[in-house]
């Protein structure tokens, strides 16, 4: 199978893709901005979500897969099922030929029983295979900020070059759910650098980054918000940082009170040979929750309600920490400070989101920005955004509520997962051509 020439271009190609039962799913950019249906005023100012909405390329199903659970076990109807199986019983062979697919490989084995397998779990091919460029890794995910709640894609890291990998959906039903269907968007594949380092540091170690926070968080800033206008500063400070490639990708996370970062690594790898469960250096950290707490959502009102001994005793730390490192060159607004130890920060009346914001704090490599991918839960969702952690360091974790469903969150639970990605990496291009079996 021959890769088309790929024409030249201003950016940078992360990676290939062949796609070899015509058009069964497709790779698509999202509009920011999800179509016009994020709300106005996170249009106006949360660039974070919106480069959120944007990252990577959504896979698009083209053609409906409803699944259906009866007596323990799922049927499954495809859309044009007869068709589509035809050419997926005829495009193995030819993969096998031209040694896409080993002739005695896993990936052979699972392509053999057909376009969605249900012995032992849910697995979709989407009739994708993708090749990782030099210095990148792919990364395989559900869809984040418009998703179907009736399912979950089960994250996988695809780091090999050597060949062509397929992109092979692992899908998990949810809690309760005997019923689905699997159209428009089901996942997302993003690229990340082939290696991360990872740091920690304190206020001592990196002043720098403390002080980044306190002339963020001016008065100027909570002026702002007093009166009920939106803040454009993080949109105006993105504007102008720099997207210069960065030759190696170092993510430090200063502690600024109790350390709720923890290093993350990937749990599943798609390789050439086959779906592993490899023991791989750290890419990722992961925030994870600091104060036990419940919240709802009634419509019009988010209410928070944390545990309170947990967060006096939380809040005392954070101050501690900054009184003991002393600046004084910089200018402190209390507010700063503020935007630490309250932990929780609801949205203005009518949107369903509130924000937890870890008093840890990050700081990546020139160039470098940071993807915090939520951890959902079943009755919420945290979601994706990307931050340029180069020059801002603060990390939230922003929640968006169902009206009327309660919920409680548990010390110690995930809440976001965080890769640092250079930033012309995030706009990179791929390169997409045909293969397999055409029938007229």
């Amino acid at each position: 199978m021959t890769l088309a020439a790929v024409p030249e271009a201003s950016s940078r190609i992360a990676y290939d893709v062949v796609d070899v039962l015509d058009g069964l799913t497709s790779l698509t950019k999202r509009s920011p901005t999800l179509n016009g249906s994020v709300p106005v005023r996170a249009a106006q100012a949360c660039v974070p979500l919106l480069k959120g909405n944007a990252w990577g390329h959504q896979v698009v199903l083209n053609r409906k897969i409803s699944l259906h659970k009866r007596r323990g076990s799922w049927t499954v109807d495809i859309e044009r099922g007869d068709e589509l199986e035809r050419l997926m019983r005829a495009t193995v062979p030819v993969l096998v030929a031209d040694r896409t697919v080993a002739p005695n490989s896993e990936w052979r084995r699972r392509l053999e029983r057909g376009v969605v397998d249900t012995r032992g779990g849910i697995s979709v091919f989407t009739g994708l295979f993708v090749r990782p460029r030099s210095g990148v890794r792919i990364r395989q995910s559900a869809t984040a900020n418009r998703r179907s709640r009736a399912y979950s894609i089960e994250q996988a890291i695809i780091d090999d070059s050597s060949g062509l990998v397929p992109i092979m959906l692992n899908v998990v039903p949810a809690p309760g759910v005997d019923a689905f269907t699997l159209d428009g968007e089901v996942a997302t594949l993003g690229a990340l650098p082939a290696s991360v380092e990872i740091a920690f540091a304190t206020l001592d170690d990196a002043p720098h980054v403390g002080r980044a926070h306190w002339r963020f968080y001016d008065a100027e800033y909570f002026e702002t918000k007093k009166r009920g206008a939106v803040a454009r500063k993080y949109r105006d400070a993105f504007t102008r940082q720099s997207a210069v490639p960065a030759d190696a990708v170092l993510a430090t996370v200063v502690d600024a009170g109790p350390r709720s970062i923890e290093v993350g690594r990937p749990q599943r790898v798609h390789r050439v040979s086959g779906a592993v469960h490899a023991s791989l250096d750290p890419d990722r950290l992961t925030i994870v929750n600091a104060i036990p707490f419940t919240a709802t959502f009634d419509g019009l009102k988010v209410t928070v309600t944390p545990e309170p001994g947990e967060l006096a005793a939380y809040a005392r730390e954070v101050r501690a920490t900054w009184q003991r490192w002393l600046d004084p060159d910089t200018p402190r607004h209390p507010g700063a400070l503020l935007y630490l130890t309250k932990y929780f920060t609801p949205h203005p009346p009518g949107e369903p989101n509130f924000f937890v914001k870890p008093a840890s704090l990050l700081e990546t490599s020139p160039g470098v920005s940071t993807l915090l991918d939520g951890v959902c839960g079943a009755d919420y969702d945290v979601l994706r955004g990307v931050v340029g952690t180069d020059d801002f360091h603060a990390t939230p974790a922003v929640f968006q509520l169902v009206p009327g469903r309660p919920f409680e969150v548990a010390q110690g639970t995930p809440l976001v997962e965080m890769f640092p990605i250079p930033r012309d990496l995030i706009d990179a291009d791929i390169a997409i051509s045909t293969g397999g079996v055409r029938f007229s």
